[in-house]
């Protein structure tokens, strides 16, 4: 059987830009940064396949990114938010969540603010718990638990988690004693 060819990138317009942003935003939240990487690699690919040159479609989609933001559809402040309690959830650590938000493109500032509420915020000991519970570590580890401390140690320390939060996780007896301390 003959493979089929991959098929061309659209040629990249105002229009077609405008239709490739309308369905990325109906598919995923996004920051302003990110939907402006999106289309600019769709540029870029169009502009490669059909030799054409990218630069005078950026001002276009700088303008769509403009009137995405303007009219709500895309919203930084919301969407850093959201990760962040997303984030969470699944036990991640405030530098984590911060290398998170700058990777989505989520503008300085707004990632300024939400690094200085997490500081604020005594949730790394709950988000640890969480990471390591789902990664069976320490007090969840079934067997070898004197074996694998520094290993569980350093699995909690390279997500982001400082070394008093994770020997705090790690060298809890049990379960209950390490929810009691939490509080």
């Amino acid at each position: 059987m003959a493979r089929s060819q991959p098929r061309p990138p659209a040629r990249m317009s105002e229009s077609k830009l405008a239709e490739a942003a309308l369905f990325y935003l109906s598919r995923y939240a996004s920051s302003s940064g990110n939907l402006r990487r999106v289309l600019m690699r769709k540029v870029a690919r169009s502009a490669a396949f059909y030799g054409d040159d990218p630069e005078p479609l950026k001002p276009i989609v700088d303008g769509l990114v403009a009137r995405y933001a303007q009219s709500g559809a895309v919203n930084d402040a919301h969407y850093a938010d959201a990760q962040v309690r997303k984030l969470r959830r699944r036990g991640s650590s405030a530098r984590l969540i911060v290398q998170n938000l700058n990777a989505k493109g989520v503008p300085a500032e707004i990632v300024a603010e939400t690094a200085s509420a997490l500081s604020q915020e005594a949730g790394d000991p709950a988000a640890a718990l969480r990471f390591a519970q789902r990664r069976r570590l320490g007090p969840f580890r079934q067997t070898g638990r004197a074996e694998n401390r520094q290993r569980d140690l350093a699995a909690l320390g390279r997500v982001g988690f400082d070394y008093q939060v994770a020997t705090m996780i790690v060298d809890a007896e049990d379960v209950e004693t390490l929810m009691e301390a939490l509080g």
